[in-house]
C-alpha cells in the first residue's frame, strides 16, 4: 500500500469534512488524518491507497479539489528509520 500526502487549495471546515468522513471509500483506500494550516489557506491529508489513480478517483467522485498528491515514506522517530520504499508493480502490455 502506498502512503500519500495530499495538498488541498482550501482550508476545509469541520462541517465540510464530517460528511466526507462517513462516505464509503473503495477497497484499499484509507483516509488517516487531516491538517488545516493556521493561516486558513490550505489543507493537508494523509492517505493510503493502492495507486495515485485510486485516490484521484475519490476526489473526483466527491468533488474535492486538490493541488498536488505526493507519494511519501514515513520516518518513525521511535525506531529511527524511514519505512522501506513500497514495491511498485509496473504493468506490461499483453
Amino acid at each position: 500500500m502506498l502512503r500519500f500526502i495530499v495538498v488541498h487549495p482550501v482550508a476545509f471546515t469541520e462541517e465540510q469534512l464530517a460528511p466526507l468522513a462517513k462516505e464509503q471509500l473503495p477497497e484499499g483506500v484509507a483516509w488517516h488524518a487531516t491538517y488545516i494550516d493556521v493561516d486558513g489557506k490550505k489543507t493537508f491529508c494523509h492517505w493510503h491507497a493502492p495507486t495515485v489513480e485510486a485516490l484521484r478517483e475519490v476526489f473526483v467522485k466527491y468533488e474535492v479539489p486538490y493541488e498536488t498528491i505526493h507519494t511519501v515514506r514515513l520516518f518513525d522517530p521511535l525506531v529511527g528509520r524511514i519505512e522501506p520504499a513500497p514495491e511498485v508493480k509496473v504493468l506490461q502490455p499483453a
